[in-house]
């Protein structure tokens, strides 16, 4: 990634990386500082890019099926809102829907807000 993308060519390329479960690919589209939230939780729930890499290997490998359709997507300055439908999470059969708000800076993604449905645990 460079700082030439846009925010949407930086999150599309995240998601294309994801549906790959390119984790390599994925990993290079956030800053080495990178954090991620759940919409309401004070800490972030996930620090840095090592820390990416750990929780996405794991998932990757549990979920060979795992796909994610944008519903709906918005940009606006170096946000970008996508209403994401999953299918394939850790081998389960049920989709389910997440918002991700992505903030990128210099050509990566620096935060990552999830907005979940409540019940869903991450």
């Amino acid at each position: 990634m460079n700082s030439t993308r846009s925010p949407i060519e930086v999150v599309q390329a995240q998601l294309e990386a994801y549906n790959r479960r390119d984790l390599e690919g994925f990993l290079a589209t956030f800053s080495d500082d990178a954090t991620v939230f759940d919409l309401g939780v004070p800490a972030p729930i996930i620090v840095g890019k090592q820390a990416i890499r750990e929780r996405y290997r794991d998932l990757f490998g549990r979920s060979p099926t795992l796909h994610c359709t944008i519903v709906t997507r918005a940009a606006l300055g170096r946000a970008v809102v996508d209403l994401e439908h999953i299918t394939g999470r850790n081998g389960a059969p049920d989709p389910f829907e997440v918002m991700a708000i992505y903030e990128v800076n210099n050509g990566y993604i620096a935060r990552l807000h999830f907005v979940r449905n409540e019940g869903y645990l991450s």
